[in-house]
């Protein structure tokens, strides 16, 4: 009984592991860098493990543009060519049974922008948290595709601005690690 609370205990800290490497990794392709001293992730529910990543530990890919994006957020839903992606203050809820079910939820209080994807624009997945090693991070950027885009994915967008949309050229997105594609 107790090797077996131990390996639940164990996969449930794991996500919640990942879950902090979700929420740095969008952080990570935001193109702002992390507030001094770094975000911190509590793991558990007592706050026994603590995740630190400070703004100097972050190294932008050279393949995205070096400026600040001009959307950044979480994926709320597509719509043809279009993806809607919720901004302002996000907090992405992810929690997971004893079964090892995974639910996820998100909050935000800026505008939902319409991101329109053309065939002009690159795609990029951030890898990033899939290497991290507990040292530098080197953000790490691979091509990607607009179909593995979906729920609790954070994204980041540079862009041309027209009315209340945004016409993407580059597009960032980064899909939780513990969410299968």
């Amino acid at each position: 009984m107790t090797k077996r609370i131990l390996i639940v205990g164990g996969i449930l800290t794991f996500i919640l592991l990942l879950t902090g490497a979700a929420y740095v990794g969008g952080r990570l392709i935001t193109g702002q860098g992390l507030p001094v001293g770094g975000p911190s992730m509590f793991l558990g529910d007592d706050g026994g493990q603590r995740l630190q990543i400070g703004g100097d530990d972050i190294q932008p890919a050279q393949e995205l543009p070096q400026t600040p994006e001009d959307v950044w957020g979480v994926f709320d839903h597509r719509q043809n060519n279009s993806i809607f992606v919720a901004t302002g203050n996000v907090t992405v809820d992810v929690r997971a049974d004893r079964s090892g079910n995974v639910e996820t939820s998100s909050e935000y209080d800026g505008p939902l922008v319409e991101v329109i994807v053309t065939s002009q624009t690159t795609v990029f997945e951030d890898v990033t948290m899939q290497q991290f090693n507990g040292q530098a991070i080197q953000q790490v950027v691979e091509p990607g595709a607009l179909d593995e885009i979906g729920e609790s994915s954070t994204i980041a967008v540079w862009g041309r601005k027209t009315g209340d949309r945004i016409i993407a050229d580059v597009l960032v997105y980064e899909s939780p690690a513990f969410i299968a594609k």
